[in-house]
């Protein structure tokens, strides 16, 4: 219990160890040179047992201590500022009361005792320290020869010095208190506030897991009685083709389109939803082999896609780049009002990212609509063919922005668009 109390009482914070080494390893030489100019310029000051080089190694070599980081020093720091500075003092005034309490010897003892109050600021290591000052002091004042109006000159001017130094430490002792209890109540409030982002992740985490596992089961649902519908249609429109007029035979062939169109939108929401995360598919692709096997699914002709350079290789997640090219190339095609319909790909590449161009001879899009092509279900033209269900540009942004890359659109009416997007170097 006692050796806790002790231990307690010596043991400083990180900043006043800091405080206390800077302090020392300054004072040592300040503390010699003054000592020295004293000596200079009164040569019969009596300054025993060499104090003043003692004293100015003892409070070099504390200081440098701290630097060592040895754990029992930076444990009982405390105890060695408060151990060198006391025998200090004492030896202050001693030499005070060797030199007959002259006025430069008093001035540097009244410095210390000020300095020393603050440089502690433990009130018991202070309280030991000034008692023990006050009884040595009292007593040398006591046995000199001093009359009673400089008696009580010296011990009232130490008194006063004590009080005005005890009250700033309080002061100092009440603005740390009051500065460790609002950071405590900081560090408990981003605590707590960290925890509550966490739950908040790991229940996002959970409904995005079952949004993801809903739009499967849904899509999956779904897709089977539309294939059933489509399937019996086409079974309608074959075998009763003689018996069936020409209105329900275009009726039958609106039905297949509907339910056709629907399974495109029941893909694209399955394929939106279930994008998996990048970091846990990414590998090297080699991006010229990719695009040129869908350039040439794609092209026909009336259609010709270009690419102007060789396409580099990058680490991505296969399925996720083929989906980001395969959409951006069908959509310039599928909007196209050209007879002869013209598609380039290009890139540029920096320290950090690949910049590219996928460019076409389109009608172009007016700027106001920029932002909006890349919004789920967002088509611009609603006479175009049943396909565009308005799901491709978003999975695109989608993909895009999951592996940290950008995309954007620059276009005007009338003047063909080009899509540009960037993946970043790995």
């Amino acid at each position: 219990m006692t050796k806790n109390v002790l231990k307690n009482i010596g043991s400083l914070k990180p900043f006043e160890i800091r405080n206390s080494y800077i302090t020392l390893i300054l004072g040592a030489p300040s503390t010699y040179i003054y000592l020295e100019i004293m000596k200079h310029y009164n040569p019969d000051i009596i300054l025993p047992f060499y104090g003043n080089i003692v004293f100015a190694l003892m409070f070099l070599l504390i200081g440098i201590s701290a630097n060592f980081r040895v754990k029992f020093i930076l444990q009982n720091y405390g105890w060695l500022v408060f151990g060198s500075t006391m025998a200090f003092q004492h030896y202050l005034t001693y030499a005070t009361y060797l030199n007959h309490f002259s006025l430069d010897i008093l001035l540097v003892n009244y410095v210390f005792i000020f300095g020393s109050v603050l440089l502690l600021s433990n009130r018991i290591l202070v309280l030991i320290y000034s008692f023990t000052e006050a009884i040595h002091l009292a007593y040398v004042v006591y046995i000199s020869d001093l009359d009673a109006m400089r008696e009580s000159a010296i011990l009232l001017s130490t008194a006063a010095i004590f009080i005005c130094a005890f009250w700033m430490m309080n002061g100092f002792i009440r603005y740390q208190r009051k500065m460790e209890l609002l950071n405590s109540t900081l560090e408990d409030a981003v605590k707590q506030h960290t925890l509550d982002l966490e739950i908040r992740a790991k229940e996002l985490l959970e409904k995005n897991k079952d949004l993801e596992e809903f739009a499967y089961v849904v899509s999956h649902d779904l897709k089977r009685p539309l294939r059933n519908i489509y399937t019996l249609t086409d079974w309608l429109s074959e075998d009763d083709d003689e018996q069936m007029n020409a209105e329900a035979i275009k009726s039958l062939q609106q039905i297949k389109g509907q339910v056709s169109q629907m399974d495109l939108l029941v893909e694209g929401i399955l394929n939106y939803s279930l994008q998996a995360e990048p970091e846990q598919s990414a590998k090297e692709v080699n991006l010229h082999t990719t695009v040129k096997r869908i350039v040439n699914s794609l092209t026909t002709e009336n259609v010709s896609i270009s690419l102007e350079k060789k396409l580099p290789r990058v680490v991505y997640n296969e399925s996720q780049v083929h989906q980001i090219f395969f959409n951006l190339l069908q959509n310039a095609i599928k909007h196209n009002d050209k007879e002869d319909i013209e598609i380039s790909i290009d890139y540029e590449v920096n320290k950090f990212r690949y910049k590219f161009f996928i460019k076409d001879n389109g009608p172009g899009i007016s700027e106001k609509y920029h932002g909006k092509i890349f919004e789920l279900f967002q088509k611009l033209h609603t006479d175009v063919e049943e396909e565009a269900i308005g799901i491709g540009l978003a999975l695109v942004k989608k993909i895009v922005e999951r592996n940290e890359g950008k995309i954007y659109l620059k276009s005007s009416e009338g003047n063909g668009a080009t899509f540009i997007f960037t993946i970043m170097k790995k």
